[in-house]
């Protein structure tokens, strides 16, 4: 990408970008010298002249997928996840996690503000639902077309020095590239030539699905009188803007997609995980009697960090499979048809029910009463399994210290 103020309008992508071009001239320490003379660093993708982020020709990157129907809670999940994470992974796991790129990362840093580091703790604040357009996409310009793409927020994961694995974070460290689309993108006939945002889904090495409880009518009614959340009175009087699509439309829809740009089989199993996450725990945790809130991490001798408690995390998982196979089967169906390794991992992004704005009547949460639990967790199972070397995970045979952190 070129540096010099002169060089500015891309063919590509419109006339406030700086021109792309392909460097014929080089410093003595082999950074493109632009065609103006001047020396620059930024580096764009050949093909759709995106800018790259440098990391991610220096580190391995893996790529995680977020998607769920309209209002399912995607943007506060993210919110309150990238929070979640970059307190417990440094304190608990020694793991750094910092942002890539800031730019690429704004929107979230946004969404983390307003509900963590809000100036006015006491007002009622909401995330804007996710877009099919905006800041959250760029547009490419293909000649006889234009091209939507998804753009996706980017972390780089570091071991740091109480890590065991410090002296080997050359080959432990990931940049993690995580990708959120609107509900909408995953309509039937939202993926074409022209927006193929959802297509990253076959590359991921883990899918989230966010199911929403309280768009199902079949958990409002087991949550009669047993759960003060608005959002879980019947569906008549509620909010006219929070009408709600079919949930298992939106996940076979994915799942179509994923087999198509993958090329699998309708009757072959994904062989990488996803994670059916169910939001808004709070709302609904009666239903899930005996299971706490208490964060899944546990400590082993002689070793500084924690690891992951899995086998908590798999009774956890089959308890709450075996409920929504109860109330929500198709759901169930759905996956298991499609995913080889199939997790359930109840969240709260907020920590309580929201509340009702008496001037708007749009519904809300006060900065000050933010305290979210098992948010981090769909992703750290991720990590662990997907970015060896990182976190660490109890197994049901015991293992030295070494073996904890692969």
């Amino acid at each position: 990408m070129a540096e010099h103020p002169d060089l500015i309008g891309d063919s590509r992508l419109g006339p406030e970008f700086a021109v792309r071009f392909l460097p014929s001239r080089f410093t003595a320490d082999g950074e493109a010298i632009d065609p103006e003379g001047q020396r620059t660093t930024r580096l764009a993708c050949p093909a759709c002249h995106l800018e790259v982020a440098r990391p991610l020709y220096q580190i391995p990157p893996v790529f995680f997928s977020i998607l769920g129907a309209p209002a399912s809670g995607k943007s506060y999940f993210l919110a309150s996840m990238s929070w979640k994470m970059r307190q417990i992974l440094p304190s608990l796991f020694s793991v750094a996690m910092t942002d890539t790129d800031a730019v690429t990362n704004a929107r979230l840093h946004e969404y983390e503000e307003l509900q963590f580091l809000n100036p006015d703790p006491d007002k009622l604040v909401a995330i804007e639902k996710t877009q099919v357009q905006g800041d959250l996409y760029d547009t490419v310009n293909m000649g006889t077309h234009s091209v939507q793409y998804p753009r996706p927020f980017l972390f780089n994961l570091q071991p740091m020095s109480k890590h065991p694995n410090y002296a080997q974070s050359r080959s432990a460290s990931k940049v993690m590239c995580l990708y959120d689309n609107a509900g909408e993108s995953f309509l039937p006939g939202q993926d074409t030539t022209s927006s193929p945002v959802t297509r990253h889904l076959a590359l991921s090495r883990c899918i989230f699905f966010l199911f929403d409880p309280t768009q199902d009518p079949r958990f409002r009614q087991a949550c009669q009188g047993k759960s003060n959340d608005p959002q879980m009175l019947p569906r008549a009087n509620r909010l006219a803007r929070e009408n709600s699509v079919r949930q298992d439309t939106i996940l076979l829809e994915a799942i179509q997609r994923v087999r198509r740009h993958a090329g699998l089989r309708e009757d072959q199993l994904h062989q990488r995980p996803m994670v059916i996450v169910v939001t808004k725990w709070d709302s609904w945790e009666t239903l899930l009697p005996g299971v706490t809130r208490d964060a899944p991490y546990i400590g082993l001798p002689n070793v500084a960090n924690k690891v992951l408690d899995g086998d908590r995390i798999a009774t956890v998982s089959k308890q709450l499979g075996d409920l929504l196979r109860q109330l929500t089967p198709e759901i169930v169906a759905a996956a298991e048809g499609f995913a080889a390794d199939l997790t359930f991992i109840p969240v709260s992004a907020t920590g309580r029910a929201p509340e009702v704005d008496e001037k708007t009547g749009s519904l809300g949460i006060r900065p000050r009463d933010m305290a979210p639990y098992w948010v981090e967790v769909p992703l750290l199972h991720a990590i662990s399994r997907w970015c060896p070397g990182l976190i660490g995970t109890r197994a049901s045979q015991p293992q030295s210290a070494s073996q904890q952190v692969k």
